[in-house]
């Protein structure tokens, strides 16, 4: 599940969220993966493994090592096996090159009919969410992949809220029209396209996936650099949702703003102002010419104890999966 390039021999991917089911029939199970990650604690890949929807565990990979022991000495009969990748694309891709299993694979088990994308930056990555800072500690810590977990975002939160597939596209510091930096390339429309992001080839192919609803939130970087320009960030915004729609003709599109942005903070720049009438208008705009399959939504500013670098912590996570799970529930 999630932007994968499967070939004979394996399936290579870098998002976080891509994760892979698998049941069979005996009393033991091993993964085979290759992993491409430099290593450090900016890029140690992390994966979270569950067994029979009960036994769950957070594990690190690394380059040296192929063969990972995900069960073993188990009771003979059937299992479920269930690995999700927790980090994002920046801390870089593997491979799967198989299971090994003392006994014989079985079809993999039914996929949820209801189907939900999440597009975003870092919040849609989770990223730091597992760090809890109180803000008197100043959460400006630096990235450490082994604070991020994609399963305890907004996102797979909400999918399991509503017991939906979910796919995540994401990747930090990327924008709608520029990134946190102000570079203008390489934003996440720019690399919504692509089944690795940091590869421009392959291209995915939206018939694989085809979401019943998809959440946009998108343009907290515009604003890193300081005030983008209005009519820049509002065109760059229609383009890409007439483009999902264009892939998508009869999803949900909700766009979401927040919650990292405030109007405090940088003094009287009003951003989070600023973010919510541009992106509103948007809405508005489709709706008026006759797409009222598109929606806004916006979460509360957020409150401490904070994830690394002021992004969400679980507790905020949390919050935000409440408020967008009762909010496409209220949709008719």
């Amino acid at each position: 599940m999630g932007r994968v390039d499967v070939s004979d021999a394996s399936a290579v991917f870098s998002h976080p969220g891509v994760s892979v089911k698998v049941r069979f029939k005996g009393d033991a199970i091993a993964l085979l993966l290759k992993d491409r990650s430099a290593g450090d604690k900016r890029t140690t890949n992390y994966y979270q493994v569950t067994l029979d929807a009960q036994m769950s565990m957070k594990f690190a990979v690394h380059g040296d090592q192929a063969v990972y022991e995900m069960g073993w000495g188990l009771a003979p009969g059937e299992h479920t096996l269930e690995l999700v990748k927790l980090t994002e694309s920046e801390v870089g891709t593997s491979e799967l090159q198989g299971f090994k299993v003392h006994g014989e694979l079985l079809d993999p088990p039914a996929r949820p009919a209801l189907k939900l994308e999440f597009i975003g930056d870092s919040i849609t990555c989770g990223y730091g969410n597992e760090a809890s800072i109180p803000e008197a500690d100043n959460p400006t810590t630096g990235f450490h992949s082994i604070n991020q977990n994609i399963t305890r975002s907004h996102g797979w939160l909400t999918a399991r809220n509503l017991g939906a597939e979910v796919m995540t596209v994401c990747y930090s510091g990327r924008g709608m029209y520029r990134n946190n930096t102000g570079d203008t390339t390489g934003t996440l429309p720019q690399l919504h396209d692509r089944v690795l992001p940091r590869q421009a080839t392959p291209r995915w192919d939206f018939a694989r996936y085809t979401p019943s609803i998809v959440v946009l939130n998108l343009g907290t970087n515009d604003f890193a650099p300081g005030t983008p320009d209005a009519a820049r960030f509002t065109a760059a915004y229609q383009d890409f949702v007439a483009r999902l729609r264009s892939y998508y003709p009869k999803a949900r599109i909700i766009c979401a703003v927040g919650p990292i942005m405030n109007d405090w903070y940088p003094a009287g720049q009003k951003h989070w102002s600023k973010i919510q009438d541009w992106v509103s208008s948007v809405v508005k705009d489709f709706n008026a010419r006759g797409d009222a399959r598109v929606h806004y939504l916006a979460y509360a500013p957020q409150q401490g104890p904070y994830g690394e670098d002021w992004h969400p912590s679980t507790a905020t996570q949390e919050a935000m999966a409440t408020r967008l799970t009762d909010f496409i529930r209220s949709l008719k």
